[in-house]
């Protein structure tokens, strides 16, 4: 299912906002790039686990932060 925005696809897109990457959050949540990708398009949902990890990125992202 394409185009849907659920709480994880806003999630994940926060965290890639955070990280600047699609390669850069694939190695923070330890997947492929192409999972990212298809996660991020609505393709495939992301399991919980990868979705638990995107909001920790989000969370602990502070103004001034690397």
């Amino acid at each position: 299912m394409k185009s849907k925005d659920t709480a994880s696809i806003r999630t994940l897109r926060r965290a890639l906002a955070t990280l600047g990457s699609e390669e850069r959050l694939a190695a923070e949540l330890q997947v492929s790039v192409l999972d990212v990708s298809s996660w991020l398009s609505g393709e495939r949902v992301a399991p919980s686990e990868v979705f638990i990890k995107a909001l920790d990125i989000v969370a602990r992202t502070r103004p001034g932060s690397a």
